[in-house]
C-alpha cells in the first residue's frame, strides 16, 4: 500500500505538476472575475519558478546529502558481500527494444563490475525490480543481468533480487538473501544522493553497510550562483526534491530513525 501512496504523494507535490496546476488555476480564477487574485497567484508561481531556473538550488538539495559521502571509501581487508541498488537503466526501452538501456545513474552499474573483480570471493547481489506501477515485468535486475554477462563477469555468482520496488524493499529483501552475520563487511553501492537514504534503512533494520557512493551530481567545490542552465536546474530541483522528500517520508512511515 505505502509504494501506491509514494506514487500518488509524488504526483501531487511533483514541481512541474503544480506549476501546471496553479497555471490552468489562475486562469480558472480570471475568467470568473478573480483577476487581481489570480494575477497574484501567477506571479508568486512565475517568481518561483523563475528562482528555481536561474539558481541551483536542485543541485545544492542533492550537494548537501552528496558531500558525507566525498571521501574515499577505506576498504576493510575483507569484504564478504557487495549490495549494488537498481535504478540505474531503463528497463521499458530494454523490453521494447532489447537492448541494455542505462540512464544517468549508470555508474551503479558500470563501477560495480571494478568492485566485483577487486573482490572475487565476495558475495553479490543486485537489488532491483520494477518501479512502475501495474508493470512488475519491467525489473532492473533484468538489464542488469544482461549487462555483467556481455562484459563478461560471472552471472551464476551474482543473485538478483528481482521483487522490490522502491528502496525500503531493496534493504529488507537483500538481508533475507544475504543472511549477514554479524562481524561481516558488506559494501553497499548506490548514487551518492540515494546513499543517505539507503544507509539509514539499513540502519533501521540492524544491518551496517559500508557505502561505496557513485554517480555524484555536483563537485566538491559546490557553489549556489545563477546560472543559465534553466532546464537543468529545474529537472535538478526535482530530483533532490524527489529525495529529500524520500527521506521525511521515510522517517515519518518508521521507516528510519532519522531524516539526516
Amino acid at each position: 500500500m505505502s509504494f501506491y501512496l509514494s506514487k500518488i504523494l509524488w504526483l501531487i507535490v511533483n514541481p512541474f505538476n503544480i506549476f501546471i496546476f496553479i497555471t490552468f488555476f489562475t486562469m480558472f480564477l480570471y475568467f470568473i472575475n478573480f483577476r487581481r487574485l489570480s494575477l497574484i497567484i501567477y506571479l508568486i508561481n512565475f517568481i518561483f519558478i523563475a528562482l528555481i531556473s536561474f539558481l541551483p538550488i536542485g543541485s545544492y538539495l542533492t550537494y548537501i546529502i552528496e558531500k558525507e559521502f566525498h571521501t574515499n571509501t577505506k576498504f576493510p581487508e575483507q569484504v564478504d558481500g557487495i549490495l549494488i541498488l537498481g535504478g540505474a537503466s531503463n528497463p521499458l526501452l530494454f523490453k521494447e527494444f532489447d537492448q541494455i538501456s542505462l540512464n544517468g545513474s549508470a555508474e551503479r552499474l558500470v563501477e560495480s563490475v571494478m568492485i566485483i573483480r577487486k573482490f572475487e570471493k565476495a558475495k553479490v547481489i543486485f537489488s532491483g525490480g520494477s518501479g512502475i506501477v501495474n508493470r512488475s515485468d519491467l525489473g532492473h535486475s533484468q538489464v542488469a543481468k544482461l549487462f555483467y554477462k556481455k562484459i563478461g563477469a560471472d552471472i551464476s555468482k551474482i543473485f538478483f533480487e528481482d521483487k522490490s520496488r522502491n528502496t525500503h524493499e531493496n534493504i529488507i529483501y537483500s538481508k533475507k538473501i544475504a543472511k549477514p552475520k554479524k562481524n561481516e563487511n558488506w559494501l553497499l553501492i548506490t548514487s551518492a544522493f540515494h546513499m543517505k537514504r539507503a544507509l539509514l534503512i539499513a540502519e533501521k533494520n540492524n544491518w551496517k553497510l559500508i557505502p561505496y557512493a557513485v554517480d555524484f551530481k555536483n563537485v566538491k567545490e559546490f557553489k549556489l550562483i545563477p546560472n543559465l542552465n534553466l532546464l537543468s536546474n529545474l529537472n535538478s530541483f526535482q530530483s533532490g526534491l524527489h529525495e529529500w522528500l524520500g527521506l521525511v517520508s521515510y522517517y515519518l512511515m518508521g521507516r528510519t530513525d532519522k531524516i539526516f
